[in-house]
């Protein structure tokens, strides 16, 4: 308790322009931490030194409520345009209709990389008021990459680590709680990838032992996203790629649906 007050007060103070000292303490020790600083940190560590500098000048003083781009809009899209390659497109399992009713519950399952649309192009009733199945639909039409978010050890398998071996997602969008985003920020920066990152409105994780739940997969409360959100999502997305694609469905590699 002595060490999470502490570190928490280096937060808050912004210690060394560092705003994840609670965060990374109590993370130290779980899996999640010793594959990302093996595979990682002790892999790669001038990317390391360099994305930890890059990360203090961004940290000082900035605020994230709501929503963070690194970097700026226009190098951004830039970048997407240049390489040719569209964002993927990030969302949180949490998202998904809860369980408290079987008529009203995900018919793939909660916390899981599964989604009945993704995976077959359909659809029950359940899913007309699912926004990974709104956004999914949207991410096809434009031919973007889809992951479902389930925990910080298959974040970092499924698309940080691929990304520092072969450059494969050089820009993301991804939703997620606020606690996350200040969390995730910093590995984004070491593996250089572009990001939008942005907030939930409602249902998220306000500290770390909610957060800890819900990276077990142990969550029961639905997340929004806020109209906002919604708004700056869909015009990136846009911007990002000028053109509607012609793929039909979606094709699963590992955890993550390409259009195809």
């Amino acid at each position: 308790m002595l060490f999470n007050c502490f570190f928490a007060y280096l937060d808050r103070i912004f210690f060394l322009n560092i705003n994840i000292w609670n965060f990374s303490f109590q993370s130290f020790f779980k899996e999640y931490a010793e594959i990302f600083l093996i595979k990682v940190v002790l892999t790669h560590p001038l990317r390391t030194i360099r994305g930890f500098r890059k990360y203090r000048r961004f940290i000082r003083g900035h605020k994230y409520e709501k929503y963070v781009l690194i970097p700026d809009e226009y190098s951004f899209l830039s970048r997407i345009k240049r390489q040719r390659v569209k964002p993927l497109v990030g969302l949180g399992f949490c998202l998904k209709p809860d369980n408290s009713e079987k008529s009203s519950s995900c018919p793939s399952g909660r916390a899981n990389h599964d989604c009945l649309y993704l995976k077959r192009g359909k659809t029950e009733q359940v899913c007309s008021s699912c926004a990974i199945h709104k956004i999914a639909a949207k991410c096809l039409d434009i031919g973007c990459k889809v992951y479902i978010m389930t925990s910080a050890q298959d974040i970092a398998r499924d698309f940080l680590i691929p990304q520092l071996k072969s450059k494969k997602f050089p820009s993301v969008i991804l939703l997620l709680c606020p606690y996350s985003i200040q969390a995730i920020i910093l590995p984004l920066i070491i593996c250089d990838v572009d990001m939008l990152l942005l907030a939930y409105e409602s249902g998220y994780c306000r500290d770390y032992q909610q957060w800890r739940a819900a990276d077990k997969g142990k969550k029961e409360e639905r997340t929004e996203i806020s109209k906002e959100s919604w708004e700056r999502l869909l015009d990136l997305l846009e911007k990002s790629t000028g053109v509607k694609s012609e793929f039909q469905s979606f094709r699963r590699e590992g955890n993550i649906f390409y259009p195809k």
